[in-house]
């Protein structure tokens, strides 16, 4: 699906390094590391905003720089932290603009659009607020219907930045167990960033873990492994 070709990252300065990394469709992958180690540059070199300063980083086949913006939507789709929710936007709208990459110019939704969202919006639990404004929605809800609309967006990979970072526990274990199946039912790659240890543990997810300068995957690791890489700075 997506690979790390000997890639190193960073601004001025190399933050991270890879030897080959392969990330595979139908699993999530937890991002892990410190604050302030790479793991946000990481994700905007993913996203075509960071260049890397090293190798290649390719996605079904084809290296990211190659490219166009608008074929770079058309795979990779991203969750941002929090949602706050606007005025006046129903749940609906906002869940419909995943669809903008698959629209004509002014945007016109067609019966296929308005099925796929549909279908994801039943995934995951929550056609009962189509109809109501993003602002007058839960934290939980609202991370949701983002969720949503990285999913209608149907690109083979989508990237989540810390997600559950505002979300109580029931929420994040809701959010982890449901995108664990949606990478699994619709062979997705999905590369979540997170400090969420022991939920990832739990669901038995790979992770992706930085430190020492150096980003390696391991499919298990222990709470007390990961703690111990992570101490390693």
């Amino acid at each position: 699906m997506i690979q790390f070709e000997h890639i190193a990252i960073g601004y001025s300065d190399v933050l991270l390094r890879s030897a080959f990394i392969e990330l595979e469709a139908g699993k999530v992958y937890a991002l892990i590391g410190r604050n302030g180690i790479g793991k946000s540059t990481l994700l905007q070199s993913l996203t075509g905003i960071v260049p890397l300063k090293e190798g290649t980083i390719r996605l079904l086949n084809d290296s990211l720089e190659s490219l166009s913006r608008l074929e770079l939507v058309k795979r990779i789709a991203v969750v941002e932290s929090r949602f706050e929710g606007l005025e006046y936007l129903k749940v609906k709208d906002y869940i419909a603009l995943g669809r903008t990459p698959h629209t004509d110019a002014f945007g016109n939704l067609k019966q296929q659009d308005l099925a796929v969202i549909h279908e994801i919006a039943g995934a995951l639990g929550i056609l009962a607020l189509m109809d109501k404004f993003t602002d007058q929605i839960s934290d939980g809800e609202r991370q949701l219907c983002a969720v949503a609309r990285a999913f209608v967006q149907e690109t083979p990979m989508i990237i989540l930045d810390e997600p559950t970072a505002f979300l109580d526990y029931l929420n994040r274990k809701k959010l982890l167990t449901i995108l664990v199946e949606l990478a699994r039912d619709q062979q997705k790659c999905i590369l979540l960033s997170t400090h969420d240890l022991e939920l990832c543990i739990q669901e038995k997810v790979p992770m992706l873990l930085a430190s020492s300068g150096k980003l390696s995957l391991h499919e298990q690791l222990t709470l007390d492994e990961v703690l111990n890489e992570m101490s390693k700075y």
